[in-house]
């Protein structure tokens, strides 16, 4: 089910936006390898040797995080150099270090059970990338992909946390797959796709594609890979699509004409009318994570000095409020459901 998006005449036309996405190339890459491309702008260290580098090959049986039940937000930061998974409370308060490699981990998806977490570490920002898995605790690191050709993004838990969708991208490909819960046995879905998410009920998977466009749009399909369906659309481009814990709505971010004009949205999960519910100065994204009762939803604002932030937005009331203010990068939060 299509729709045409009020914000649409807001963020400018699609002939305005390919400019815009050239542009943002130049800063952040493509969306999918946003994360690396902060990193290496910042001056962190990374890996440069794609071909020795081996990613999540160090496992550790000593605790790094002490007690994660009271921390159920996972983000990204370079505060410690290399740009590395932490946990802290829903408040921000008691930020902790989970991983500690070099290189690229980031976009954490939380296991159904809360024990363990997916993400994607990374070499740079043009070498492979993984789908690691670890515990919440920082024990138990192991690589689910070893692609050292194929460059794994954006992975999520299905909600009864037996299959893992996952966005590839080799050279110009970007594709989603589904694998098991182990690594093993994945398949293709869509032959172009990328930020995918699980609806509540595992069925359906909504993510961000263009198809017959230069736009990104939204569209749904179901976890086999079959019955695509067009969600929505509209002249901005629409991707970061994140169902809601309580099945009723999607979030997303919309990308306007200029460079630092992208904001959050959500939408009735079956289609229909939008409501912008994030506009701070600079970019609103990277990408929108619920909160478990559905009323919130955590993000990373760029702010005018294009340095990342994660803040929370309370859907009641549209009050915003930061949960991190650190000098280095914070970025790609993820709420234990």
């Amino acid at each position: 089910m299509g729709k045409s998006g009020s914000h649409a005449e807001n963020h400018g036309s699609t002939g305005s936006l390919t400019e815009v996405r050239m542009r943002r190339a130049r800063r952040i890459g493509i969306a999918l390898t946003a994360a690396a491309i902060v990193v290496c702008g910042s001056g962190c260290s990374t890996a440069t040797d794609a071909a020795s580098a081996q990613l999540c090959d160090e496992p550790s049986s000593t605790p790094t995080v002490e007690d994660p039940s009271t921390r159920p937000l996972a983000f990204s930061s370079n505060r410690a150099d290399s740009f590395d998974l932490w946990l802290m409370g829903a408040d921000g308060t008691d930020p902790v270090q989970l991983t500690t490699a070099d290189g690229v981990e980031g976009m954490a998806s939380w296991s159904p059970d809360g024990t363990q977490l997916l993400f994607l570490s990374a070499v740079d920002t043009e070498s492979n990338g993984d789908v690691c898995v670890i515990n919440a605790d920082g024990t138990g690191l192991k690589n689910l992909t070893s692609t050292p050709d194929v460059y794994e993004t954006t992975p999520s838990w299905s909600p009864d946390g037996s299959e893992i969708v996952y966005g590839t991208w080799k050279g110009k490909a970007h594709e989603l797959h589904v694998m098991d819960s182990t690594g093993k046995r994945s398949h293709r879905i869509t032959s172009n796709g990328n930020w995918p998410s699980w609806s509540p009920d595992g069925e359906l998977i909504v993510f961000s594609a263009s198809r017959g466009s230069s736009a990104q749009d939204l569209w749904t399909v179901n976890r086999d890979g079959s019955d695509k369906a067009l969600l929505a659309d509209g002249d901005s481009e629409l991707t970061e699509p994140a169902w809601s814990p309580d099945g009723r709505t999607i979030a997303y971010v919309s990308v306007g004409s200029e460079e630092t004009e992208e904001d959050i949205f959500i939408m009735p999960a079956g289609g229909g009318s939008d409501r912008r519910v994030a506009a701070l100065p600079g970019n609103d994204h990277w990408p929108p994570a619920w909160s478990p009762d559905s009323m919130q939803l955590a993000f990373t604002a760029d702010g005018t000095d294009l340095v990342g932030e994660i803040v929370v937005v309370d859907l009641r009331t549209r009050e915003t409020t930061n949960l991190t203010n650190h000098e280095s990068h914070d970025a790609f939060p993820a709420w234990r459901q």
